[in-house]
């Protein structure tokens, strides 16, 4: 703010910059996340299939000990096979728990596969933003007035070019995508969890 001229008074050249609350800062934020919707979507989608990939290997694993069980124990319960897909009568228990084993070792290779496809999908997303916020600024910046640079710090301009945009994409990475990850593996795991039995 410019103080007016008085009789044994400086004049301040600092400008009174207007702040915004958090919450202000967070709508920003989200919008700026939903610029880039399309990559926001497919790095759920990919983190809501290894959700799913890892319920799966936990339902295997858990079919193997149903069978082993079945198999020990004359009168228990006879293992829920997925899709009624059951092995033929004629297999033997070991040939069918080598069959659960396989397929507990193909999803665990599909769920690290897709997990690397994710942290890629994150990583050029991230710096898509990086980039993209980068060039705005310079942008922004060339369009200033002199006085701005007379009143402003090298220091400082540069750290909101590299800083500030660094914590932009942060926010992004480790909030927005990691905030809505955990609720999607809440719900899945809260859904699956009911279907096998509610009261616990």
């Amino acid at each position: 703010m410019i103080v007016a001229s008085t009789p044994g008074s400086q004049r301040n050249d600092e400008e009174s910059v207007p702040t915004a609350s958090n919450a202000a800062l967070v709508r920003r934020m989200l919008a700026l996340g939903w610029r880039y919707r399309a990559g926001c979507i497919l790095v759920l989608a990919q983190q809501t299939v290894l959700v799913l990939l890892s319920l799966g290997g936990l339902g295997l694993i858990g079919l193997g000990i149903d069978y082993l069980r079945h198999q020990v124990e004359a009168g228990s319960t006879a293992p829920h096979w997925p899709l009624g897909l059951t092995p033929p009568q004629t297999w033997s228990p070991l040939a069918t728990i080598m069959l659960v084993a396989a397929c507990i070792v193909a999803v665990a290779l599909a769920q690290n596969w897709l997990r690397y496809c994710a942290a890629v999908s994150v990583a050029s997303l991230t710096q898509k933003i990086v980039v993209q916020l980068r060039s705005d600024v310079y942008d922004k910046l060339q369009r200033l007035s002199f006085r701005f640079f007379d009143r402003h710090e090298s220091g400082s301009i540069i750290n909101r070019v590299t800083g500030d945009v660094q914590a932009v994409r942060t926010f992004i990475d480790g909030v927005i995508i990691q905030v809505v990850t955990v609720l999607v593996s809440l719900a899945v795991y809260l859904a699956y969890m009911l279907s096998v039995h509610v009261p616990l």
